[in-house]
């Protein structure tokens, strides 16, 4: 009976998998530009019968996966299969790195250029933020990208097939690293619940398997990186260290990890020594792309972004239309004070973790890394929904039980963040939405003061 209702299960999946490659055809971030173009100025009624019918498609088939990986708790990797045959979901993105890599193999730096600057020939492909604005991601990524593109021009010569073939290579690129992030749940321990919550899931299936996003492979590092490092093999610290130097050069917010895989080792001589291969992988592989430390800019300019799903920026776009409506016109500073103060809680939170990390279980050392992935992610200047992938993984490596209902939740609920074609949620509901997280903000914090431990005697 279990295997007859695991069979279904994968099927039902599978069926919703492949409605979503249909959805993806009809209302996804097609290499031809936008479906919708109009979508945002002009509402839904202004875009075409094939894009309404995508975007109702999209809506079923998302919210069928989610259920069915929900009550099953036993997904199937085949459940990512249509996806590969279909244009990405959700973000164009992948079109920005074929184009990052583009520019790099032509002798330029990204990290000055944007994709319009280098002269890409894709640039109509990627989205406008992304046409005068430099990349902010490690060399690693660069390198990745530019990989990727090489093999799409030795192999054909006409430009749309080329960056199909540059997208399909970015998607096995992060295939591999959602394959290392298995490597790791299955190390840990971890390769069943882990799995579940942290690798074969809705989210994983639109932003790592279909739009290809950098975080998969950061994750799949990050993961690896805390279990080798847990691991009782010999040199299995040198192989922490590489990883989470790899998993640095895709993307700097890594760093935070670094402290805790140092105190999943023991001795202080393999943390230093650990320590070592970490910022000698990163520059290794910043020497090797001949792009040095430029991506600095690039994290700046990302910061000109204002969306409320940062939960900092919201709740400082909420209080600049506070001040507004009695005739004080104060967003920009509100959002930099509510960034500010946020960047102290991340600050905060971080210091606690680690403090609660020392001398603890492996489980709670990889579960404080977790956290403060995900206090990361929220309380940065800017958030997308791939950005969860990394931090709900390391907690499912932990095997931690806590808020278990509530990932649950955020997996599935990540998932309708970015409407198929990748028009953000958030562009359309500004004002409800950056009152949303003031909301958010202040019953975390209400819920912070209560579950403070009170003094006794």
């Amino acid at each position: 009976m279990r295997a007859a209702g695991a069979g279904r299960a994968a099927a039902a999946g599978l069926a919703a998998s492949a409605v979503l490659a249909v959805a993806a055809w009809l209302a996804g971030a097609l290499p031809s530009g936008d479906p919708a173009p109009t979508l945002r100025l002009a509402g839904l009624g202004s875009t075409s019968g094939r894009f309404q019918l995508g975007l109702l498609l999209w809506l079923v088939a998302t919210a069928a996966l989610g259920l069915i990986w929900w009550r099953s708790r036993n997904p199937s990797v085949l459940w990512f299969a249509p996806l590969l045959f279909a244009p990405p979901l959700a973000s164009r993105d992948v079109y920005a790195y074929a184009c990052q890599g583009d520019i790099w193999l032509a002798g330029l730096d990204p990290y000055k250029l944007g994709v319009a600057d280098g002269g890409c020939l894709w640039t109509p492909s990627v989205p406008e933020l992304w046409w005068h604005t430099p990349t902010p991601y490690g060399p690693l990524a660069i390198v990745l990208s530019g990989a990727a593109v090489a093999i799409a021009k030795f192999v054909a010569t006409d430009l749309d097939t080329q960056l199909t073939i540059a997208v399909t290579v970015l998607r096995l690129i992060a295939l591999g690293g959602l394959a290392l992030l298995g490597w790791g749940l299955k190390t840990l321990g971890r390769n069943g619940k882990g799995w579940w919550l942290g690798l074969l899931t809705p989210l994983v299936a639109l932003h790592a398997v279909s739009g290809a996003h950098n975080d998969a492979v950061l994750a799949g590092l990050i993961v690896a990186g805390l279990a080798a490092a847990t691991s009782k093999r010999k040199n299995d610290w040198l192989i922490a260290g590489v990883l989470i130097g790899g998993a640095v050069a895709i993307k700097v917010t890594a760093l935070v990890a670094l402290p805790f895989v140092l105190l999943l080792l023991p001795p202080w001589r393999q943390r230093w020594a650990a320590l070592a291969a970490s910022v000698g992988t990163f520059a290794a592989l910043t020497l090797a792309s001949g792009l040095g430390l430029g991506w600095v800019n690039g994290l700046r300019d990302t910061g000109d972004l204002q969306q409320w799903t940062s939960l900092p920026t919201g709740a400082g776009m909420a209080v600049g239309y506070l001040l507004r409506a009695f005739g004080i016109d104060a967003m920009s500073a509100s959002i930099t004070v509510a960034r500010a103060l946020g960047l102290i809680a991340l600050l905060i939170i971080g210091l606690y973790a680690i403090r609660k990390s020392w001398r603890a279980p492996a489980a709670t050392v990889i579960a404080a890394c977790g956290w403060v992935l995900a206090a990361l992610a929220v309380l940065g200047p800017v958030f997308y929904p791939w950005y969860a992938l990394a931090p709900l993984a390391v907690l499912a490596a932990a095997g931690t039980e806590a808020w278990t209902r509530t990932r649950i939740a955020v997996t599935v609920g990540l998932c309708f963040l970015v409407l198929p074609n990748g028009l953000g949620l958030a562009v359309l509901t500004k004002g409800p939405g950056a009152f949303a997280a003031l909301a958010a903000v202040i019953a975390l914090l209400a819920y912070a003061v209560r579950a403070r431990p009170r003094p006794t005697g």
